[in-house]
């Protein structure tokens, strides 16, 4: 049988001309956080390059944990591979691990890349929508609860093209000894309603795609000659933003997790390249240096002009021609998707960003003192935010009709912000006073309000003291 009435706990109590009750709590506001809007980041070869920060970019992705807090937010994508169903709760455990211990320096998670696609760097099987669900399902769950805040985005899925196939049921599918096909993978869009239609739907908070450009111009609408009859171009994502709206009802944000322009590797001092094994079945995408630079900046102002739902953007890629041989072949792709150092690099530094503002809210206090022998007082206020960056903040100054004296003049938000007050001569009554504040966030990312006056109140009995009531548990 239970037992409701275990222990005593301690409280105050007021006895004056007036009973007061002190507490703190968090100032009542409409969410009127604006999407995400936009992110602009880069697939990078070294995800702590400085030159991110010099392009103006909010975001950059790591395949790994990161070194500690980077001076931007933090796309981190982890491996989720068909084998990890075979121990899917140690797996999940592991995500789950490092959520809690990264969350300070991550503020999203890409389950996975490509899983349409059978290759070391996708699935690594048969690729199987209803397998991959149950990972990324897993993985929000797991996620969420180490990390409420954090953005869990689905594997970006990558452009196949139209495949006019069924493979054991599925629809849309290339499998050795099918038509003309090498390999197992499939068509992007039927991958995505067997994903939806499986629930996935209810484990993302953004869907992440790769709308690779090829060699169309951003503008290039899908189903016209430009984008020819897969659909190859940037616009492609307007076709999956239909099949999850309208097939499906999932009205949720795009994230393209990677896209770009190949450049031509003889027009960068590489034409031995063309004729490469790696590079030679590509060569119908690539476009010049000069192109590359124009149509990356066109695709971020197509997105912000017309895409409402489009949310963060991930160039492909940064850094990874100046890799050695030895991590990346001397006639890769990644090579000569690389804007750095080429005019594409000056183009999206120069060009006008509207990023995402992180908006902060503070919490208010009431701190209670008596006319007698307890002048003196202590409280605390804490900051919130909707938006993924971390915040710090720092004290400016204090005001009102009683001392206010801060104990530490800086912190982040995880950290709240204490001080005490001093009666002085002021009698029975309530009084109010202010604590300015400066927040920040990352380079490049704004703050509105960025100074803040909190409200601290002030009431003074004729008397406090402390009495012991009983409290009702289990």
């Amino acid at each position: 049988m239970h037992r409701f009435l275990r222990q005593s706990c301690r409280m105050l109590l007021v006895v004056s001309l007036l009973v007061f009750i002190s507490f703190t709590r968090p100032t009542v506001e409409a969410n009127v956080n604006p999407p995400l809007r936009m992110g602009y980041g880069v697939n990078p070869a070294v995800s702590w390059d400085s030159g991110i920060a010099q392009l103006g970019f909010d975001w950059t992705k790591t395949f790994g944990p990161p070194p500690g807090r980077l001076p931007y937010r933090v796309l981190w994508r982890v491996e989720a591979k068909a084998q990890h169903l075979q121990n899917l709760d140690a797996w999940g455990q592991g995500l789950e691990q490092a959520a809690r211990s990264s969350a300070r320096y991550v503020e999203a998670w890409e389950i996975g890349n490509e899983p349409n696609l059978d290759a070391s760097y996708g699935w690594n099987a048969p690729p199987n929508a209803a397998d991959y669900t149950r990972l990324l399902c897993e993985a929000y769950r797991r996620i969420k609860k180490a990390d409420p805040t954090a953005i869990v985005v689905s594997a970006g899925l990558a452009p196949t093209g139209r495949i006019p196939f069924t493979w054991n049921g599925h629809k849309g599918y290339c499998a050795p000894g099918v038509g003309w096909c090498p390999i197992y993978y499939q068509d992007e869009r039927e991958f995505l309603r067997e994903m939806l239609a499986a629930g996935a739907g209810d484990c993302f908070d953004a869907l992440g795609y790769h709308p690779y450009g090829f060699a169309a111009p951003p503008e290039a609408a899908p189903g016209s000659a430009a984008c020819g009859p897969n659909d190859f171009c940037f616009r492609s994502v307007e076709v999956i933003r239909r099949i999850m709206v309208d097939e499906f009802g999932v009205d949720k944000p795009i994230w393209a997790t990677e896209f770009g322009w190949l450049v031509d590797p003889g027009q960068v001092g590489r034409p031995e390249c063309r004729t490469d094994p790696a590079m030679a079945g590509r060569m119908w995408q690539v476009v010049s240096p000069d192109q590359q630079a124009t149509y990356l900046k066109n695709a971020f102002a197509w997105a912000e002009a017309h895409w409402p739902w489009m949310e963060a953007m991930f160039v492909f890629d940064y850094g990874f021609n100046a890799m050695p041989e030895w991590m990346v072949p001397s006639c890769d792709a990644r090579r000569f998707y690389d804007i750095k150092g080429r005019p594409a690099e000056a183009a999206l530094k120069a060009m006008q960003k509207r990023y995402a503002p992180a908006r902060p809210r503070w919490s208010t206090a009431t701190v209670l003192v008596d006319t007698g022998p307890h002048p003196q007082a202590r409280g605390s206020v804490r900051l919130s935010h909707d938006t993924p960056e971390p915040l710090s903040w720092t004290v400016v100054s204090t005001s009102g009709p009683f001392p206010i004296q801060v104990v530490k003049n800086q912190g982040r938000d995880d950290e709240p912000l204490m001080f005490t007050v001093q009666r002085g001569s002021l009698g029975v009554g309530t009084y109010t006073g202010t604590i300015r504040v400066r927040v920040r966030g990352p380079a490049a990312v704004p703050v509105t309000p960025e100074t803040t006056d909190i409200t601290v109140t002030l009431k003074v009995a004729s008397r406090v003291r402390q009495i012991h009531t009983p409290w009702l548990g289990r």
